[in-house]
């Protein structure tokens, strides 16, 4: 989309200045609240749609994965949806299916980012606003932070909502809050990120990321964890690298989230061979995703499987 590509290359060069990036993207946001009042979501996923890929949405007979998860964006329709796209909600979904077992440590929740008290908080944690996605302060050292350009940053986050950029229905209901929990890490490095996608609530794929915050690689894999070649969100990771010992109970979470449900992606972590719970995302990428070859999108649609009507 060229709106986002523009965007992106503006963020890249103006982040430097925090004044001028917290403005434009404060803007941005505006914008897009403003579009939504003005332009029906069936309209706008249209427009976007084809100003990302250059050809026309087809919600009549959709068949790429790419194309069906516009579908759902518009016709899926379930309280559940809502309750497992918060991020402070979701917590008690999963405990309901799986126990606590796999959630990281809650440090708090906060309903204006004035509540936050730094010193109250451990050295490390990470802050999620519970109505967002990918708008998460990780901090590693909370003597290292900005504290005056991240409360700032938080408070645009909490004054927009993540529905507003692609329509994402989901989150649309989403009480905004902000919520504090345990940082993840391995041996001082991100965790490998495991997204198992999962239709009509079986894991079929695995998308692995490496090195988020460094030199970020992806792989897709079979549920047999056969590497599959395609090229998608980030360049492959060419390492050596083996199925997980805790796979098969990573595997079985997944299934136990995703059960009763269209389609869904389970984020998962495994960190010193034990799982931790990420978080459940019924769009990825925003229906927007590019993949190499084209055909990966047409095989992953083939195995979603949209309802004959629209959900309520």
């Amino acid at each position: 989309m060229k709106h986002n590509t523009i965007w992106n290359k503006l963020k890249k060069k103006l982040k430097a200045n925090k004044r001028l990036y917290r403005f434009l993207l404060s803007f941005n946001l505006y914008l897009l609240r403003l579009m939504s009042v003005f332009v029906p979501d069936e309209i706008y996923v249209k427009w976007q749609y084809k100003n990302f890929f250059g050809r026309k949405l087809d919600l009549e007979n959709p068949k790429s994965f790419n194309e069906k998860i516009q579908w759902l964006k518009l016709n899926w329709r379930d309280e559940i949806l809502t309750i497992c796209s918060d991020k402070y909600k979701v917590r008690e979904y999963v405990k309901s299916r799986l126990g606590e077992k796999v959630l990281t440590k809650l440090y708090g929740v906060y309903d204006r980012v004035e509540d936050i008290i730094v010193k109250d908080l451990p050295d490390s944690f990470v802050l999620k606003v519970t109505h967002g996605s990918g708008q998460n302060i990780f901090c590693k050292n909370k003597n290292d932070v900005d504290w005056n350009h991240t409360f700032e940053m938080l408070k645009i986050y909490m004054a927009n909502n993540h529905y507003y950029l692609g329509r994402e229905s989901s989150y649309k209901n989403v009480i905004p809050r902000i919520i504090c929990e345990e940082y993840l890490n391995e041996d001082g490095r991100s965790p490998i990120d495991y997204k198992f996608y999962c239709f009509d609530g079986q894991p079929l794929f695995i998308n692995v990321h490496f090195d988020r915050f460094g030199e970020h690689k992806s792989n897709l894999y079979d549920i047999n964890f056969n590497f599959l070649p395609v090229k998608w969100t980030k360049p492959n990771f060419l390492g050596n690298f083996h199925k997980p010992q805790c796979f098969d109970e990573m595997t079985f979470v997944a299934k136990r989230l995703a059960e009763g449900m269209i389609f869904v992606r389970v984020d998962l972590y495994c960190v010193n061979n034990k799982i931790y719970f990420g978080e459940m995302t019924f769009y990825p990428c925003n229906g927007l995703d590019i993949y190499i070859p084209d055909s990966y999108d047409y095989l992953l649609g083939s195995y979603l499987k949209l309802p004959l009507t629209k959900t309520s």
